[in-house]
């Protein structure tokens, strides 16, 4: 016995929630880490660019700026993706 089920696509509002939300939790949990990694490269060393401290700072404004932007892709990957189907 053959069951099909049809899963309709998200909505746009969705996607675009969905996005903002996937965006701004990947920046939040990597932030640290490319704080990190950024201090290490610096031509100065890794203590004199501020070593851990503060490294928390500007997790705000990096927090807010992705939220659009990921929401944006997010949501015209799903429209498109529907199209294409």
């Amino acid at each position: 016995k053959s069951t099909t089920s049809t899963v309709s696509p998200p909505s746009f509002l969705t996607s675009l929630v969905a996005g903002g939300i996937a965006g701004t939790s990947v920046d939040v949990a990597l932030f640290p880490i490319d704080t990190v990694k950024t201090r290490l490269q610096a031509p100065q060393g890794f203590v004199a660019a501020g070593g851990f401290r503060g490294i928390y700072n500007g997790l705000g404004a990096a927090a807010a700026g992705s939220a659009p932007g990921a929401a944006l892709f997010f949501s015209v990957y799903e429209v498109s993706a529907c199209l294409t189907d």
